[in-house]
């Protein structure tokens, strides 16, 4: 069995254009509230930093790993975004751009899937930290 590096040429049709179009505009949206998100956390933490001082460096630091995540996902998000306009827009080259499109989700998802383990390692963490204070 032999593998090609080229993708196959395939196009797809109206109707499967359709239903690519209205993942691009449930995808549109959620990468612009993702980046407003992103940038409003942002905001709040250094307004913290403005006005509470160093007693609002912890609250900062994670309102800013917060704004990344938030940035990260809305920027590859609109990434997959162009990827799947490529798609309907173009011929001749769909299973390159769906593609390229997968690749820039798949970036979402991983860092979703990493953010999400982290959050349950945090929470263990802590259950057993006040486990054995309150033991104590």
């Amino acid at each position: 069995m032999t593998t090609s590096s080229t993708p196959r040429n395939y196009e797809f049709s109206a109707p499967e254009n359709v239903i690519i179009r209205q993942l691009v505009d449930a995808m549109r949206f959620v990468a612009a509230a993702s980046l407003a998100v992103g940038a409003f956390v942002l905001i709040l933490g250094i307004a913290g930093l403005a006005t509470h001082g160093r007693s609002a460096i912890g609250p900062a630091i994670g309102q800013f790993a917060e704004a990344v995540v938030f940035g990260l996902i809305g920027m590859w998000l609109q990434r997959a975004v162009d990827a799947f306009n490529r798609v309907i827009d173009t011929s001749g080259d769909d299973i390159t751009h769906l593609l390229h499109a997968l690749r820039e989700l798949t970036r979402v998802f991983s860092l979703q899937r990493t953010v999400l383990v982290l959050a349950a390692i945090i929470i263990v963490m802590a259950i057993g930290i006040h486990g054995v204070l309150s033991l104590g």
